[in-house]
């Protein structure tokens, strides 16, 4: 699994970074979105590599018409996660094709047409800013809106708040704590990243 992500990312030459290591205070600092303080682009880098690693995890595993239905919404998301991700390596924006190709990644059988689409409409909704490439002036770049981090912040920060609380209303009713609970240590051992590790 390792091998295949690390030859998907490597595959496209614009997620090749110079500098391999450093501090997530450092990774804020060079970042080119304006946070409010450090806090806040630890949280938003934190989701936003979460998502594209989700994607990333279950890019071979999408039926054709699974993927088609679940697309529409997840599009966005990895959208928006790909701009901070490119943001966070110090770009002052990413071009169209080089975030058609990041999209692509996650979603390989996503239309060109269908990425410019919900590109466009996060223009217009001004989640996304427009603008001309200072370097090239033939080049456009977008780049998330200073204006959405706030929003943003709110949004990451409800996705994992309250986890637990929101787990067992949806078996409201219907299983005892004893098997939710049972459920909850299921999900955490499925994954390689567990909270309760040292």
């Amino acid at each position: 699994m390792k091998d295949k992500v690390t030859s998907i990312n490597k595959s496209i030459e614009k997620w090749e970074v110079n500098k391999k290591k450093g501090s997530l205070s450092e990774a804020v600092e060079d970042c080119t979105i304006d946070f409010r303080d450090s806090s806040q682009g630890i949280e938003v880098l934190a989701y936003a590599a979460t998502a594209r690693a989700l994607g990333l995890s279950n890019r071979d595993l999408q039926p054709r018409k699974l993927s088609n239905f679940l697309r529409s919404g997840y599009l966005q998301v990895q959208m928006i996660s790909s701009v901070i991700l490119f943001q966070f390596r110090g770009d002052q924006g990413v071009s169209r094709d080089d975030l058609y190709d990041s999209v692509s990644d996650v979603f390989p059988a996503v239309t060109f047409a269908n990425f410019r689409k919900v590109l466009s409409t996060g223009v217009e909704s001004e989640i996304f800013i427009r603008e001309k490439d200072p370097a090239d002036s033939r080049r456009t770049l977008y780049r998330i809106s200073e204006e959405m981090m706030e929003p943003l912040t709110i949004y990451f920060s409800s996705v994992v708040s309250d986890f637990d609380q929101l787990f067992l209303s949806v078996f409201d009713g219907a299983l005892r704590k004893e098997d939710i609970d049972n459920l909850q240590a299921y999900i955490l051992n499925r994954t390689s990243i567990n909270p309760f590790d040292k």
